[in-house]
């Protein structure tokens, strides 16, 4: 039997390797059932998330996340194309600059997944082939950088030759004392990881250096994701999480505190719970502040201080997330 590829970019392929009896929870499952076969913001989903689908507990709210359906063509108010202000923050072609003395890289278009609910389906990424002279020549006349954060799509999809020379570009200039990179591929493309660790092991020499992970439900971690933080975190990587607040995959409180529990098991502290941003097209995940501070007063019960996450939302144009009280 052919083996099947390691990243689905057809729906149809993707559903015929969960097999039939997804088909039919699929069917049976209100959120899912509209599914869109041919939608806009391109699918793409990758074989390991889909194993961890098949193996979920709660296996309805990892599809939640990666199969496209017809609600994300409603057209709601306040819902646009550019929620968190990054194009009017942008500084070149892909350096964007919202923070005090830091700079947000947009290193590449292409992620491990296409997220459903992604705040930056609808931006309009560019190619910048040479990613390493473009944000190389920006800090060499921004000499008061001290943090440099690589983000995307997801800055690990880079081929070990071409995020190695990124990073040295950024080393070149002394101001920049952390290196902050946000993926999803822990849970996404774990082999992708592997093939940059030599690399990523030896860089705590030279920053101080903090992976920011994504990961929105307790099934999204698995003994893959444990051997790759714990590789990180034995290297001397500073680990944190950020999830988004999403309807029907993790608005309750038990699941939350899982999430939680079993990132700080995994080695990761989580940092960030935040509300969903308002991209056209995502609005059917949304998640009231109402309910969400609810669930934040019934996790505080259940877990210790350390492992709550801060209820927080983007507001573009404000210099800081913003916490939800």
């Amino acid at each position: 039997m052919e083996q099947a590829p390691i990243v689905f970019a057809q729906i149809s392929d993707f559903l015929e390797y969960l097999g039939p009896d997804f088909a039919t929870l699929i069917a049976n499952t209100p959120f899912l059932a509209n599914t869109d076969l041919n939608p806009s913001f391109p699918f793409c989903c990758s074989r390991h998330y889909a194993d961890l689908i098949k193996n979920a507990k709660e296996p309805a709210a990892l599809l939640r996340e990666v199969l496209p359906t017809k609600e994300e063509y409603q057209d709601v108010p306040g819902f646009v194309d550019d929620p968190v202000g990054d194009l009017p923050a942008g500084k070149s072609e892909c350096v964007i600059q919202k923070y005090d003395k830091r700079a947000l890289i947009v290193t590449t278009a292409t992620c491990g997944v296409r997220c459903r609910f992604c705040f930056r389906r609808n931006y309009p990424f560019q190619s910048v082939p040479n990613v390493d002279v473009h944000v190389g020549s920006w800090l060499d006349t921004h000499s008061d950088v001290w943090e440099v954060i690589l983000s995307g799509g997801d800055p690990l999809t880079l081929s070990p030759a071409k995020f190695q020379s990124l990073v040295e570009a950024i080393s070149d200039h002394p101001s920049v004392t952390t290196l902050r990179i946000h993926s999803r591929l822990p849970v996404m493309r774990p082999d992708l990881v592997q093939e940059h660790f030599e690399f990523l092991r030896d860089l705590p020499a030279r920053f101080d250096c903090v992976l920011v992970s994504h990961v929105d439900h307790p099934d999204e971690l698995d003994e893959e994701s444990l051997n790759i933080f714990g590789l990180l975190r034995y290297s001397g990587w500073t680990l944190l999480n950020q999830s988004v607040l999403l309807k029907d995959v993790n608005d309750n409180a038990e699941t939350l505190t899982k999430l939680s529990r079993k990132l700080f098991e995994q080695g990761v502290l989580p940092y960030y719970l935040h509300q969903l941003d308002h991209a056209k097209g995502v609005a059917h995940y949304e998640v009231s502040d109402t309910r969400a501070l609810e669930l934040m007063d019934e996790i505080r019960t259940k877990l210790p201080g350390y492992q709550v996450p801060k209820l927080v939302r983007e507001i573009a144009g404000e210099k800081s997330k913003t916490p939800v009280l």
